[in-house]
C-alpha cells in the first residue's frame, strides 16, 4: 500500500510527531535527551529550518517547525537516523527505533500554533506526573523563560514577546483550561477529548450558576445541551458526543 501524501501547510508551520516504536522509552534516560537535542542542534545549522517548539518526552518527541515539507522531511530522516545508530548502538539492538515515519500535522491558523505550542509545553505533566511544566529540562519552556535561544529559532523568541508582556501572562496562558484537540496520535487525541468534556462541563455550570455539576447530568434539558455543546466546540459527531457523555457520567457519578 503506497505511503499517504504528506499535505503541506499554508503557513509553512507543522506540528511533528516521532514516536517510538512499540511505545519503547527511547530517549529514557538523561544523556539520551540530551543526544537527541545535540542532533537538531547540528543539522539546524545545515538546513533551512525554524524550530518554535520542542518537547522530549521519554517515549517520543514533539516539534513545532517553519520549513519547506521537502526540507522538513530531509531534516527529520537525518535526525531521526542518526539517532537509532546511536540508540542501537548503545543498547545492543538492531531494528527500527521509531514507529513508522514522523507524523506531521499542519497549523494553519495563530490560535491554533498557540494551542499547540501550550500542548508539547504541558506534555510532562500530562505523562510523567511532573510537579511543573516549568521545570523540565527537555523542552522549549526553559528557552522562553530566559528569552535565550538553543534550539528555538530567533524568530519564536521574536514573536514570544510580541504575545506575552510579562511571564506571568505565559503563566497564565498555560494554566488555561483545554478547548481545543491538537492533533496526536489516536490515544493521547482521545484522552484529550475526555479532559476537554470535563472542562465544558464545569463551564457550564458556572454559566448556569449550578450548585452541583451533577444537576446537568441529572436534568434532561441540561443534559441534552451539554451534548449539544461537545459536538459544537469540538466538531464531532453525535455518536461521539454520546459517547463523551457516557465518559463524563461514570466520571462524576460513577455509574
Amino acid at each position: 500500500m503506497p505511503r499517504q501524501r504528506r499535505r503541506k501547510s499554508a503557513t509553512g508551520f507543522y506540528h511533528v510527531i516521532a514516536k517510538g516504536i512499540n511505545k519503547e522509552r527511547i530517549f529514557n534516560q538523561t544523556r539520551e535527551k540530551l543526544y537527541f537535542k545535540r542532533i537538531l542542534r547540528e543539522y539546524l545549522k545545515e538546513d533551512e529550518v525554524e524550530i518554535y517548539a520542542y518537547c522530549i518526552m521519554s517515549n517520543h518527541v514533539h516539534l513545532i517547525i517553519k520549513s519547506d515539507m521537502a526540507v522538513l522531511a530531509a531534516f527529520m530522516a537525518k535526525c531521526l537516523a542518526k539517532y537509532a545508530e546511536y540508540y542501537n548502538y548503545k543498547h545492543n539492538r538492531n531494528g527500527h527505533v521509531f514507529q513508522n515515519r514522523f507524523k506531521s500535522e499542519c497549523i494553519e491558523s495563530e490560535r491554533y500554533f498557540w494551542n499547540c505550542v501550550r500542548y508539547i509545553h504541558l506534555n510532562p505533566m500530562k505523562c510523567h506526573n511532573e510537579n511543573t511544566y516549568l521545570q523540565y529540562k527537555y523542552s522549549s519552556i526553559g528557552e522562553y523563560q530566559l528569552l535565550k535561544n538553543d534550539i528555538l529559532h530567533e524568530n519564536a523568541l521574536t514573536i514570544f514577546q510580541r504575545k506575552f508582556e510579562e511571564w506571568e501572562d505565559v503563566v497564565n496562558f498555560h494554566n488555561k483550561k483545554q478547548y481545543v484537540v491538537i492533533d496526536d496520535v489516536k490515544e493521547d487525541m482521545h484522552l484529550q477529548r475526555q479532559e476537554i468534556a470535563l472542562n465544558i462541563l464545569e463551564q457550564m455550570k458556572m454559566e448556569k450558576n449550578l450548585s452541583k455539576i451533577e444537576e446537568i447530568i441529572e436534568e434532561k434539558s441540561l443534559r441534552e445541551e451539554y451534548k449539544e455543546r461537545l459536538i459544537d466546540k469540538m466538531k464531532i459527531s453525535s455518536t461521539r458526543s454520546e459517547n463523551l457523555y457516557l465518559f463524563v457520567k461514570k466520571k462524576i457519578i460513577g455509574e
